[in-house]
């Protein structure tokens, strides 16, 4: 008839085969205090620099940027203007004054009888102040 108990009603008692360990205490975040917490070190790198790709070399844009003091920049997709000024602002130590965008178009490719999609980029033009230069190894 143990087979018919098994699907009794009754409630039958779990049996633990190991004993009940102590719950370790910790310590409360009040307790601990934050000066002598070591300082959050970010992995990899900040977020100005992963809005800026990388700057941009052409014989135009080389031109601009000795001529008009403006550099060119591939950026994210998603940059807005601010993030961009800011971003070179900290990176390169120098004033922006103006940032101009540039979005270049997807353009199709043909293969034999296969098609593919070159996908476009983002590109932004940044103007600095008067004096100020930006190494860029050209």
């Amino acid at each position: 008839m143990a087979i018919l108990d098994f699907f009794s009603k009754k409630p039958r008692k779990k049996v633990s085969k190991k004993p009940k360990q102590e719950k370790k205490e910790s310590p409360k975040v009040s307790d601990i205090k934050k000066e002598t917490s070591p300082p959050v070190v970010s992995k990899g790198y900040s977020k100005e620099h992963k809005i800026l790709i990388k700057p941009h070399f052409s014989e135009k844009f080389t031109l601009l940027g000795q001529e008009e003091n403006k550099y060119v920049f591939e950026v994210k997709e998603k940059a807005t203007k601010n993030e961009v000024k800011k971003s070179v602002e900290s990176i390169y130590k120098v004033k922006v004054l103006k940032v101009n965008t540039l979005r270049a178009p997807q353009k199709t490719k043909r293969w034999r009888a296969q098609k593919s999609i070159k996908k476009g980029n983002k590109k932004m033009i940044v103007t600095l102040q008067e004096g100020q230069k930006i190494e860029l190894g050209i």
